[in-house]
């Protein structure tokens, strides 16, 4: 699959701003990997009341815009053109997650997640993220699930 953009993103997740965390998709290998971009700006609401300098990227979002990544690349694999809108993606566990250099406003991070193990509708996925060609996270194991929607009613 090419790059795509908002359009296509909100088509396959049902993530929505502020939650949204990728900007665009650089590249789709169905099964395989994905390579997503997220650019960070100053004017998120998480930086409103920042004191200081403090200004690093929280980095459990870091993580979550990852995961949106993999989402989609699952998402491709399990559903191709159709999204997981009908699905719920489930977090099973991370490992192995390190942190090697702050993200800052203005910095442009790019996700590379690839997919490690496919067990039916479960996927464990590995990956790193970069921002200016240095490595900012690096994650060693995550295991993903698309479980179906359960509506309370």
């Amino acid at each position: 699959m090419n790059a795509f953009g908002p359009a296509e993103i909100y088509r396959l997740l049902p993530h929505r701003s502020p939650a949204l965390l990728l900007d665009r998709v650089i590249e789709v290998v169905p099964g395989e990997r994905v390579t997503a971009i997220k650019a960070i700006t100053v004017d998120a609401i998480w930086y409103e009341g920042v004191d200081g300098d403090d200004y690093a990227y929280p980095g459990t979002l870091l993580v979550e815009s990852f995961g949106q990544a993999a989402a989609i690349l699952l998402a491709e694999a399990w559903r191709p053109g159709s999204g997981i809108t009908d699905d719920v993606p489930i977090l099973g566990g991370l490992s192995g997650v390190h942190f090697d250099k702050p993200v800052l406003p203005g910095d442009v991070v790019w996700h590379h997640v690839h997919v490690d193990r496919v067990l039916g509708d479960n996927a464990l996925i590995s990956g790193r993220s970069t921002v200016d060609g240095d490595t900012v996270m690096r994650i060693d194991q995550v295991i993903l699930a698309l479980r179906p929607e359960q509506r309370i009613t």
